[in-house]
């Protein structure tokens, strides 16, 4: 097989400034060669995706990937069970493939054979500085205790590069924007559906499907992390999973959802009822939208986080709602996440953040804003202004 056969999210052009952006980021660190491990580097770099990474599985089938990288020798190499060739050469940009020799469809390489094989290949570099990803879930502890011992015996010093390597993804590209706009419009829809054909005895967990095949049908992906729909609960309960208490048994449903494209994530929120919407609920939820202005006037690119945040208390204060107790705004980074894992990038922001940074072009983020009821929306940091992408009303939405 070849590379002719490969499906690749993004150009290959797109990949190959990835590759540089990330060897800046190695030299700036000084770093010779990093080896990742994270599924979202990974893929954000190559392509390469895959639903079984080993994260949680017995001990005899250890985590056995990763791609290495020299800061300024050769190509980018792939390592990886040899029952994913087909997998590595048909997802990925990568022309070498490196398979285990110890594995196959009916034997898996142990961790013994993993990390003799790693060290193999890594002897033409023996004393250099290698950069792993202490952050991310893979590889297990007990794995990445095997891998530090084999780099300390060929020499070499291990330096932590989480923070450089997720900070070159904060800033999207154009054509990782229009993916999230994608992702956005999915998620909208799935919401829609459930809208749309839920009852009052439909259950949480019929209206999340509800809103996967409307999401699906909608160009959309399963976001890495539960999409729940929360019904009768308060906006703190919307990070448990999804059961089967019917939708009427309470005032509200929360369905807190996300949606991803290739990967690339956007999310969306909002407060459902049957019947007539009560005078308490619309101020309640006019509170939260009006935040939106706020961050329209004062997230504008190059003010600093700080004038933003200050306008927001303000707004609360302002609202007759107490800050951090009662209501609040906040949001964190979106962009490229691949399961198992369940947060998407490094970037964080609240109200209640003492920041000096300024507001960067390029930057997208959830945007959180509640009360006693919850808006979500994910929010593009541009030249020309903050720009929200759902294209749901921020109110309260009555069933049909």
């Amino acid at each position: 097989m070849t590379n002719d056969a490969t499906e690749l999210p993004f150009t290959r052009a797109e990949y190959d400034d990835r590759l540089r952006r990330l060897r800046r980021a190695m030299a700036d660190t000084d770093v010779d060669v990093a080896i990742i491990t994270a599924p979202d580097t990974m893929a954000w770099l190559t392509g390469y995706r895959s639903r079984w990474y080993r994260q949680h599985t017995s001990t005899s089938m250890p985590p056995a990937q990763c791609i290495v990288v020299h800061v300024e020798e050769g190509h980018p190499f792939i390592i990886d069970a040899g029952y994913h060739e087909e997998l590595a050469r048909t997802s990925t940009v990568l022309d070498d493939i490196r398979t285990l020799p110890t594995s196959s469809e009916t034997h898996e390489a142990s961790l013994d054979d993993y990390v003799s094989f790693l060290a193999e290949q890594l002897r033409p570099w023996a004393g250099s500085r290698v950069g792993l990803e202490r952050w991310s879930c893979i590889p297990s502890p007990a794995v990445a205790d095997v891998v530090d011992a084999m780099l300390e015996g060929i020499g070499c010093r291990v330096v932590d590069v989480t923070l450089p390597f997720r900070g070159i993804r904060r800033l999207k590209s154009p054509a990782e924007l229009a993916k999230i706009e994608l992702a956005q419009a999915a998620c909208d829809a799935g919401i829609r559906a459930i809208l749309a054909e839920a009852t009052r005895d439909t259950t949480e967990l019929e209206a999340w499907a509800l809103y996967s095949l409307g999401m699906v049908r909608a160009g959309g992906e399963p976001a890495v992390l539960h999409e729940t729909v929360a019904a009768g609960s308060s906006v703190s309960a919307l990070h448990r999973l999804s059961g089967r208490t019917r939708l009427g048994s309470g005032p509200v449903v929360h369905p807190d959802m996300a949606s991803a494209v290739d990967g690339y994530h956007a999310r969306a929120t909002r407060p459902l009822m049957f019947g007539g919407v009560s005078d308490e609920s619309r101020r309640q939820i006019a509170i939260a939208a009006g935040s939106y202005e706020v961050v329209a006037e004062h997230g504008t690119v190059g003010a600093s986080w700080r004038g933003l945040l200050t306008a927001l208390r303000r707004y609360f204060v302002e609202a007759g709602v107490s800050p951090g107790a009662e209501g609040g705004v906040g949001g964190y980074e979106l962009g490229l996440s691949v399961a198992p894992g369940d947060w998407v990038g490094e970037f964080a922001w609240a109200m209640d953040d003492e920041r000096d940074d300024v507001i960067e072009a390029g930057l997208v983020t959830n945007f959180e804003s509640w009360t006693s009821l919850i808006l979500v929306d994910t929010v593009v940091f541009e030249a020309s202004g903050p720009r929200f992408l759902s294209s749901l009303p921020r109110d309260v939405l009555e069933f049909a």
